[in-house]
Order: structure tokens, then C-alpha cells, then sequence
């Protein structure tokens, strides 16, 4: 992967982590568990998608 590519994939991390962590902070406690788990599914699914959409964008630049 070019330095590029790196840096979107970073910048894709760090923002759906920094906003899942500033949503939790503003819910109930007694809804965070169910939402954490929520969370980290949607967040896992959203990179793996990033990462297909880069990954398919590199292929296509070789």
C-alpha cells in the first residue's frame, strides 16, 4: 500500500473510533452495553469496506 492509501485508511480508523467513543459517552449507562456491541459490529463491517473499496481501488491503479 502507498503512503497515500495508508494515511485514508488511518484517517477512516481514527474517525469511526473517535465517534463511537464520543457517542458512548453521551447514552445511559444502561444502554451502552447493547449499543457497544452494535457498535463494534457496524464499525468492523464499515472498515472491512474501506478497506475492499481501497483495496479494489489499488488493483484498478496497477
Amino acid at each position: 500500500m502507498n503512503r497515500a492509501t495508508s494515511a485514508i485508511m488511518t484517517t477512516a480508523a481514527v474517525g469511526a473510533a473517535m465517534g463511537a467513543a464520543a457517542y458512548l459517552m453521551n447514552t445511559s449507562p444502561r444502554l451502552r452495553s447493547s449499543h457497544t456491541r452494535k457498535i463494534k459490529r457496524n464499525t468492523g463491517k464499515a472498515l472491512r469496506q474501506v478497506g475492499d473499496f481501497i483495496g479494489s481501488m489499488s488493483y484498478m491503479m496497477k
